[in-house]
């Protein structure tokens, strides 16, 4: 230990003395060149290596034999470490040189940083795990647990205070290498603008809610009042009110419970009678009796418009021709629609042109034809009706009048609601309907 520190001291002395020259150089040369500063780098990396050396064989004084691997082993980590920055920014020559240094010092330094990252990862999840008992002592068993009257948007909140985050990753995916970013790692403002897609113009909120099923983070995006707010000013407008002065405690209850038209699908109905058929001039005692039967559509959209369609199809066949505001059919008519309390106020037009005014000589001047029904005016009310299981799936008819006028003309029928005529409409869902989303919720 003594020849090895005497040795020591004399490369001292020499470096000292060929730095003392180095300087008396430069003091009397005006100018560095590059060669003097590549050797004094040079000499700074021998020493450091040099110390590192020493320090690997010769044991600290004052201290035992473990102090030193430890400070040992922390130097190889050292190097280690700065070895995987320099790979990771591209300098990997640079970085191959200290993983040599380091596994000069200690050979298997990988497996003991990768034993320290496993150990550190094994912290967190007992923490997590510890997490879980003082929930557990809490009582906020999750299978246990009543939730029946139970605010669940509280009550997420404040498990994910307890746990610092809003979103829960898989366990498995710590050991794969993730090359695109999580859900999770897109700001909240983006998230919320997607949700206000996913519910689109159309209020398609079904999907809100299945997008709310899926975990918490979901579940309290979905219960962002902002978007149920637009939601309940897109069906009532100016009649929606102040929240403060309703029954309601939110936006989506009052959503949920005040009535409204549903969206996802169309209002059917289907009209049967028995009617009297003309009497055979063979047998006068034969006297034939006709079944009637035909269907009533009604398809409503969330910026007021609604569709009517009466036909002898079946619902398979006719709904789809529903899907679009503006229909190629004539045989749909069109109109709106306002909502006031639980009464449903639709005017449809139908304007149908003769054939003989489609045909007109080329030269002559076109008459102004009236149309073969004149311009007749369909004003209904129609009351939404709730059952057990399903809210505003239903809807009765309170009046009906139509208003024709032909040869300037006027004439107001008024329909008589009976039961076998005008039977109440039932909703059906239609899934292809809120396929596409051709806007976001404003």
């Amino acid at each position: 230990m003594d020849s090895t520190s005497s040795d020591a001291g004399k490369e001292d002395d020499d470096e000292s003395s060929s730095s003392s020259t180095t300087s008396g150089s430069e003091a009397t040369s005006p100018k560095r060149s590059e060669l003097d500063d590549f050797r004094e780098q040079w000499q700074k990396e021998l020493k450091k290596e040099q110390h590192v050396a020493s320090a690997a064989t010769v044991a600290p004084a004052g201290g035992n034999v473990e102090d030193g691997k430890d400070s040992i082993e922390q130097q190889a980590r050292l190097l280690f470490q700065q070895g995987s920055e320099l790979e990771r920014s591209g300098k990997v020559f640079e970085a191959m040189r200290l993983y040599r240094r380091a596994t000069q010092l200690v050979p298997d330094i990988e497996f003991r940083v990768y034993d320290k990252k496993h150990a550190k990862a094994t912290t967190a999840v007992a923490e997590v795990d510890g997490l879980m008992e003082r929930m557990l002592e809490a009582n906020i068993d999750e299978d246990e647990e009543n939730l029946e009257g139970v605010d669940l948007g509280l009550r997420f909140q404040t498990l994910m205070a307890r746990s610092g985050k809003l979103f829960e990753r898989a366990s498995g995916d710590r050991k794969l290498i993730v090359t695109s970013a999580h859900f999770s790692d897109l700001p909240m403002e983006v998230i919320l603008y997607i949700l206000r897609w996913v519910v689109s113009n159309d209020l398609d909120l079904k999907s809100l809610e299945r997008f709310a099923s899926v975990c918490r983070g979901f579940y309290l995006l979905a219960r962002d009042p902002e978007i149920w707010r637009h939601a309940c000013m897109r069906i009532w407008g100016v009649n929606l009110g102040v929240l403060k002065g309703t029954p309601f405690s939110s936006w989506r209850e009052m959503y949920i419970n005040r009535p409204r038209i549903l969206f996802h699908g169309c209002y059917i109905s289907r009209t049967s009678y028995l009617r009297s058929g003309e009497n055979s001039f063979q047998d006068q005692f034969y006297r034939p009796i006709q079944l009637v039967e035909y269907y009533r559509y009604f398809r409503f959209f969330a910026d007021g418009k609604v569709l009517m369609m009466t036909t002898a199809d079946e619902p398979q066949q006719c709904v789809v021709r529903l899907k679009h505001r503006v229909p190629t059919q004539n045989e749909i008519l069109r109109g709106h629609y306002r909502l006031h309390d639980d009464i449903v106020i639709v005017v449809i037009q139908r304007n149908r042109p003769s054939a003989a005014g489609q045909m007109q000589r080329p030269g002559r001047k076109a008459r102004d034809i009236e149309p073969e029904y004149g311009q007749q005016t369909f004003l209904m009310e129609l009351q939404i009706v709730s059952t057990g299981k399903r809210p505003f799936s239903q809807l009765h008819w309170k009046q009906y009048t139509m208003v024709q006028q032909r040869n300037n003309q006027e004439k107001t029928t008024q329909f008589e609601l009976t039961t076998t005529k005008y039977p109440p409409l039932y909703f059906s869902r239609v899934k292809s309907y809120h396929q596409e989303s051709e806007g976001p919720l404003k």
